[in-house]
């Protein structure tokens, strides 16, 4: 007697509950249309859309071989979907989580949490955007049955230098050391040719003077001209006085070139003067 005005207020409950979820059941004429829709769906590769619309045809309602006709291919569908699995960090390697991803212009996530993410097979543009960074994108080709492929991307804060900027004028800079390091070269092989030259002049006038016997000047033969070795002594010391003040202005340059270009590291750079017993020259002496 005490049970009964208690499981009537019960049983009502249950079904009005229960209509609302009978009522939306699908009807035939819906689950066939649906079946003929997901078939055209999968054979043009959008296999989301096909997925969602044979979740219809699946249902309670439908006619039986229908249901299973449905449930065939949906399973079909669900092992041929590609799953992919987003990844965000920024530069410093730290984990993003609150990043919008869209997906050829539409979105797709409002946040990164690690799951996989199905999509359609083919050529995909993905941008990923987050508070505080700049948007990446991204194209990628997705084929059909891959399964939780990795999809990572590095975001850069707003407040960093654009990319490029920090290894644009790496380059120059290296490109300018590399500039003054030829000229240094450059002059001194010029300055190591004119002393060449140098030795040469001095021996041939040596042996200008030993063949004469006299002033150099005075050496001439019966028309009047001078030994042939005088003057090639005479233009051997002409091309070692150019090619060592050419050689000196090129060092001198290509010194100051790579002396005075900005370098990630600090070295420490000297040049000066030598002399020797054998001669004399300049000294380069640095790290860099």
């Amino acid at each position: 007697m005490i049970l009964r005005p208690f499981l009537l207020p019960v049983c009502a409950a249950v079904f009005v509950s229960a209509s609302p979820a009978f009522a939306a059941e699908p009807s035939k004429q819906e689950c066939v249309a649906a079946n003929e829709a997901a078939q055209d769906l999968q054979r043009t590769g959008k296999l989301r859309e096909a997925r969602a619309t044979l979740a219809v045809c699946t249902a309670a309602s439908c006619p039986g071989a229908v249901r299973e006709d449905c449930g065939q291919r949906l399973r079909e569908v669900e092992s041929s979907i590609p799953k992919l699995v987003f990844a965000a960090k920024d530069a410093a390697g730290h984990d993003l989580g609150a990043v919008h991803v869209t997906m050829d212009g539409e979105s797709l996530l409002e946040k990164l949490d690690g799951s996989a993410t199905m999509v359609d097979p083919g050529e995909h543009h993905f941008t990923f955007e987050a508070d505080g960074f700049r948007k990446n994108e991204t194209t990628l080709l997705v084929r059909e049955g891959e399964v939780d492929r990795p999809v990572r991307v590095v975001l850069i804060s707003t407040s960093a230098p654009p990319e490029g900027t920090a290894s644009a004028a790496g380059e120059a800079d290296n490109t300018r050391r590399a500039l003054g390091i030829t000229l240094g070269v450059v002059g001194l092989g010029g300055m190591a040719a004119g002393a060449v030259f140098g030795i040469l002049a001095k021996s041939t006038y040596d042996q200008v003077t030993k063949d004469c016997g006299q002033t150099v000047r005075q050496c001439v033969d019966p028309n009047g001209n001078y030994h042939d070795d005088y003057n090639t002594a005479v233009n051997q010391a002409t091309v070692s006085t150019v090619a060592f003040i050419a050689g000196g202005v090129l060092f001198a340059a290509g010194a100051v070139i790579f002396l005075t270009a900005p370098s990630a590291t600090t070295g420490e750079v000297a040049i000066a003067p030598t002399v020797t017993h054998e001669g004399g020259g300049f000294l380069l002496r640095g790290t860099w």
